[in-house]
């Protein structure tokens, strides 16, 4: 082969194939739709990450200064909370189903993580004083059995 048969083959190909978004809406509009699915992971995944940090802080902390307050805020964004992890469980088996690609989201560590946060809380209340329960002992316990359904449903009805 020699060495400008490559060029050839490139010059001689169609140039709106090759050709790359030209103004700034199109870079943009390129990188929103194409790029959509794993804006909307991240998105998903801050929201949950936050969602798990704060109650576990809440739990830990024991009736910190803006105790009420927060708890109030965290029973607030436990429904959307749920509705965020119902939406992932369905673009990840869309996924899995249309473009046949492996998983670059790993939820089972995070079902891990609230099933341990629950064991931690439940020997918590029962072993300390210091612990009782309360809402956010409430809200652990309503989504970690919730987070472990949803896990169970997606294993149990794989393609």
């Amino acid at each position: 082969m020699v060495w400008w048969q490559s060029i050839a083959e490139l010059v001689s190909q169609d140039k709106e194939q090759v050709k790359a978004p030209e103004t700034f809406k199109e870079r943009l509009r390129h990188v929103l739709i194409v790029h959509a699915l794993d804006w909307l992971y991240g998105v998903l995944f801050i929201f949950t990450h936050f969602y798990f940090v704060a109650i576990a802080f809440l739990f830990f902390s024991a009736r910190g200064g803006y105790y009420f307050l927060t708890t109030q805020l965290m029973e607030a964004l436990s429904e959307p909370y749920l509705g965020a992890l119902g939406v992932y469980v369905l673009l990840k088996e869309l996924r899995k189903r249309k473009i046949q690609a492996t998983s670059r989201h790993y939820g089972e560590i995070f079902v891990a993580a609230w099933q341990v946060l629950l064991i931690v809380a439940v020997g918590c209340i029962v072993l300390l004083s210091r612990y009782h329960f309360d809402d956010i002992s409430r809200l652990i316990i309503t989504d970690a059995l919730a987070v472990l359904f949803i896990y169970a449903a997606g294993k149990i009805h794989r393609p």
